[in-house]
């Protein structure tokens, strides 16, 4: 059964043949053959081609002992022809996919003369007039537009055709591979054992609120907090000229914010509070924080480099002394003390855990609102530890992810979620960095009925999308494949 773990997208095509040619209502296999058809005989856009050495030639790698080289009219010239007619802003991406998908081919040729196909006339003509690739306004093959080429014209099509052929022939057969019943049945079956979760989080803001202050009362001048706009230029020069014209009356900040090329352009350039902890995040020396938390309010300071550029600063609020009755200040410095002192965090996280799954012994709900603390829900959920798309596992139910992740990252907390008798707490597991959860498995809400249903049909659908993946990665990955793509793409064209 080929693997699902590789989801990633099949080398990529022009969009716009792909719909063209789900008219003709042929099989996933025939589509995506005839696709790369498509794409092989656009023979009459202009050559393009960033390489001007005159060489006759130039190699790329090679698939298996064969050359991947791009000449004058071969394979992977046309491929760069089509992909640089549809976007020609993108040289090197027009370059990159050609590349992968005459690699492809290559693999795929390769394979059918182990077989020994041979494209035969009838096969040839089957093509034109299904592939697609004269078709009238109702999407219908229309002989006339074949006719109108010239035989010049016509034989290169029928050439290009024979050449693809064998690709596409290999390709539509491991596409249309049928799925036998007892592997679907398998795949499926695995559904069969489904379980709801209910969890307590502890993690960093259950540090108590009298030990968070006495620690930004102790370390004051990292919660000094002042309120920022900015306004930020590429080079310093241009910030220089954009603080001068502020100072002149020439412009306006809110003016120059608009063209600003930080993230607080979109709000006219306001950044907001910033802790002075904080201020790092913006300015790439200590030196200049100092100096902007040392500015009067309604001043302008800079220009500083950033790691956006070079700034101007505007103080709309001096900096001032944090307010530590204000709850989301003191959530910063919770944030703060589990980032820079995580091992005083995690001992008081792991203590009040431990302390919570005493209480949810007897009332699991109870003791979570008796902490302060939510109860988090996940399922109904089918254990799912390869992460199959074809199972319904936490990764689809879990809203809040942390159970998911858990069990994840540890095979043997994920086992003990379903083996653990219904009803069990279990001791608490670290979920992240000073994070801790406390899960109780419980019966099904649901059964999986219905989606088991679906994901029968989709299995049934998407497999030939999992083969093809399976193929393209076998072949990219393989040791046969040497790739000296981007040596030579920027040896060769002068970028």
């Amino acid at each position: 059964m080929p693997s699902d773990k590789d989801k990633g997208n099949a080398i990529s095509i022009n969009g716009s043949d792909a719909k063209k040619h789900k008219k003709n209502g042929k099989g996933f296999g025939w589509v995506l053959g005839v696709i790369i058809l498509i794409i092989l005989s656009l023979l009459l856009v202009l050559p393009v081609t960033a390489f001007g050495g005159g060489s006759s030639s130039v190699v790329f790698g090679s698939y298996n002992g064969e050359k991947i080289e791009l000449a004058y009219g071969n394979y992977f010239f046309n491929q760069v022809n089509s992909l640089m007619a549809s976007n020609p802003q993108n040289m090197l991406g027009a370059y990159l996919q050609a590349f992968n998908l005459t690699v492809y081919k290559t693999a795929l040729d390769q394979l059918a003369d182990q077989v020994g196909y041979m494209p035969t006339d009838k096969a040839v003509d089957d093509v034109i007039v299904n592939g697609g690739g004269f078709v009238n306004e109702d999407g219908q093959y229309d002989s006339s537009l074949y006719a109108a080429l010239s035989d010049v014209e016509k034989a290169a099509v029928r050439q290009n055709i024979t050449d693809t052929l064998p690709a596409q022939t290999v390709l539509n057969d491991i596409a249309t591979v049928k799925v036998s019943d007892a592997e679907r049945e398998y795949s499926l079956a695995i559904n069969d054992t489904v379980r709801d979760f209910e969890y307590i989080t502890v993690d960093y803001r259950s540090y108590p609120d009298a030990d968070a202050v006495a620690y930004a009362e102790a370390n004051p001048s990292l919660f000094e907090t002042v309120g920022l706009s900015m306004v930020t230029a590429a080079t310093e020069d241009e910030a220089k000229q954009i603080l001068a014209d502020i100072n002149a009356g020439m412009r306006t900040f809110e003016d120059a914010a608009a063209s600003s090329i930080d993230p607080a352009a979109s709000a006219g350039g306001a950044v907001g509070d910033v802790f002075f902890y904080q201020a790092g995040n913006y300015l790439s020396n200590e030196a200049d924080s100092e100096a902007v938390f040392a500015a009067e309010q309604g001043t302008l300071a800079g220009p500083f480099q950033t790691w956006y550029g070079w700034s101007v600063f505007r103080i709309d609020t001096a900096a001032h002394a944090a307010d530590l009755a204000d709850e989301e200040v003191l959530d910063s410095v919770k944030s703060y003390i589990s980032a820079n002192d995580a091992e005083t965090m995690d001992a008081f996280v792991k203590a009040e855990a431990d302390e919570v799954y005493q209480a949810a012994q007897a009332d699991f709900s109870g003791a979570a609102e008796s902490a302060g603390l939510a109860v988090s829900t996940a399922g109904p959920a089918s254990p799912n530890p390869a992460a199959s798309q074809f199972v319904i596992g936490l990764e689809y139910t879990d809203a809040s992810g942390l159970l998911r992740s858990a069990a994840a990252a540890d095979s043997g907390y994920y086992g003990l979620l379903y083996s653990a008798e219904e009803g069990t707490v279990l001791e608490p597991h670290q979920a992240g960095a000073n994070t801790y959860i406390i899960a109780r498995p419980l019966a099904p809400s649901a059964d999986n009925s219905l989606m088991t249903s679906y994901m029968d049909s989709f299995y049934t659908s998407f497999m030939p999308q999992l083969v093809m993946n399976d193929l393209q990665n076998a072949v990219l990955g393989s040791d046969l494949f040497e790739n000296r793509f981007f040596e030579v793409y920027f040896a060769n064209s002068g970028n």
